[in-house]
């Protein structure tokens, strides 16, 4: 007796014959199957509404002082204590996510859009303007980055502005070499073909029909790429080249911490756990989207 397949046994055999809906819808379901990114993105977007809405979550201002209260114990009028001035550390940590997010964001979308351009013209048209980029990708891994952002942060001073400037200008090189890897392989495939065929011009191929088949990777490596940025900007505020009080991040709270560290752990201990908890939740749910759309690309 021959059993009729189901749709769904059918799409499992050849994936391709499942309806775009269906593709999302199984891509979707992959990665709410992931927990850990699950989790991880309710982290996210908790920790980024909090640091938005922060006045709303606590009574005291952000750089408030009270000389009554410097150094105390977490209790209920101070949720996690105070520090050096008698400023809510709570209170402190909300308005740093707000800052350390907004540097991180900054960062990563300048270093993503240089990424993609410079490994989007390698790529492409290959030869000689493949040979340079390759040769700037290779110089600038060859760099001691850190010790670059030390120098352009004390020149250029340390401003919500300049700071993710310097950090993204040297971030962007993973992005180019995936973007250029990415399209090398798509160069020759019959529909880049057609175009050129017809007349179209390379950038609007490159805009129009190439850039989408790689949106995956770019997203992947920009969620990824976060969490770098963010210890990046944390160790340059720590060391006092990042963005300078009292405009609070997580970076520099640490720096200000180290003088009481003894007698008020928690103004150190949270700040840094923090750093390291956002970090992760980056890279897991950066690992979940590449599993997730990996599944979607094998649909293709």
């Amino acid at each position: 007796m021959i059993m009729k397949k189901t749709k769904r046994e059918l799409w499992r055999i050849d994936p391709a014959k499942m309806p775009v809906r269906s593709r999302g819808m199984g891509v979707f379901a992959r990665f709410m199957s992931n927990r850990l990114a699950v989790i991880a993105l309710i982290y996210i977007i908790l920790i980024s509404t909090v640091s938005i809405f922060a006045p709303l979550f606590s009574t005291y201002e952000r750089d408030g002082i009270d000389l009554q209260n410097i150094m105390a114990s977490p209790s209920s009028a101070h949720f996690l204590g105070t520090d050096l001035l008698g400023r809510d550390t709570f209170t402190r940590l909300m308005y740093g996510a707000r800052f350390s997010l907004f540097v991180a964001l900054g960062s990563i979308s300048i270093a993503t859009m240089i990424g993609v351009f410079l490994g989007s013209l390698a790529g492409f048209f290959g030869g000689l303007i493949d040979y340079v980029v390759t040769a700037i990708v290779d110089i600038f891994l060859s760099i001691p980055i850190f010790l670059v952002l030390l120098i352009a942060a004390s020149v250029f001073g340390g401003t919500l502005l300049v700071i993710p400037l310097v950090i993204g200008s040297v971030s962007w090189m993973e992005t180019a070499r995936i973007v250029r890897a990415k399209i090398q392989s798509m160069r020759k495939s019959g529909f880049v073909e057609a175009s050129f065929t017809i007349g179209e011009r390379s950038w609007l191929i490159v805009l129009k029909h190439v850039l989408p088949h790689v949106a995956s990777s770019i997203a992947v490596s920009a969620t990824i790429g976060f969490a770098n940025v963010m210890l990046i900007e944390s160790a340059l505020s720590f060391l006092g080249y990042g963005i300078q009080p009292p405009v609070p991040t997580w970076g520099n709270m640490l720096n200000s911490a180290l003088t009481i560290l003894r007698t008020a752990p928690m103004a150190a201990f949270a700040p840094g756990l923090l750093i390291f908890i956002t970090c992760l939740c980056f890279n897991l749910l950066g690992k979940g989207l590449k599993s997730s759309l990996a599944y979607s690309e094998n649909l293709l």
